[in-house]
């Protein structure tokens, strides 16, 4: 009777030791797949290495996030509908998608994506085009050589510059 009872203290005992290690083993698994999730949250990479693939997106007026997430899964941009809507989320673009037509690119990060999606209108890119154009303007004007500095170095009097004509008339 006294092997009996031994028995079952045994038994009772690797029982407790068991559901510990699978409660440790659970926990762990939910902790690392937790951990990986939140990670892809603010670092998910892209899809594809560059180039990528350009890909056409319609978003429609009262998409929400979660439809164009799918959108894009489906079309092959981003690994996961459901994450995009935590990282739109927890982004600096959060309620600013736009509708329109977009080319997006697989070797793009769910935030660059964002950021086009999001992006202000054409006014400005064209303000920034004719200030970078007059800039070009200006910066050519300078490196022109004027009239005289031509004339000045034409004639061989300017600075580590050689005569032609003198070289062949010492000889």
């Amino acid at each position: 009777m006294k092997v009996g009872k031994l028995f079952t203290k045994i038994g009772t005992v690797l029982i407790k030791v068991a559901s510990v290690c699978l409660a440790a083993f659970i926990l762990y698994k939910v902790a690392t797949v937790c951990y990986d999730y939140g990670f892809r949250i603010f670092a998910e990479k892209p899809v594809d290495r560059e180039p990528g693939i350009d890909v056409n997106v319609a978003i429609v007026e009262g998409k929400s996030v979660k439809e164009i997430g799918k959108l894009l899964e489906e079309k092959g941009l981003i690994r996961s509908g459901d994450l995009f809507v935590w990282q739109e989320k927890f982004s600096e673009y959060s309620g600013d998608l736009k509708p329109g037509v977009y080319t997006l690119n697989t070797s793009q990060t769910p935030y660059e994506m964002m950021a086009i999606m999001s992006a202000e209108t054409e006014p400005e890119e064209t303000d920034k085009t004719v200030s970078a154009s007059e800039e070009e303007e200006e910066s050519e004007e300078e490196s022109e050589p004027s009239e005289a500095e031509f004339e000045l170095n034409e004639d061989g009097g300017g600075e580590g510059q050689e005569n032609p004509e003198a070289e062949g008339q010492g000889e």
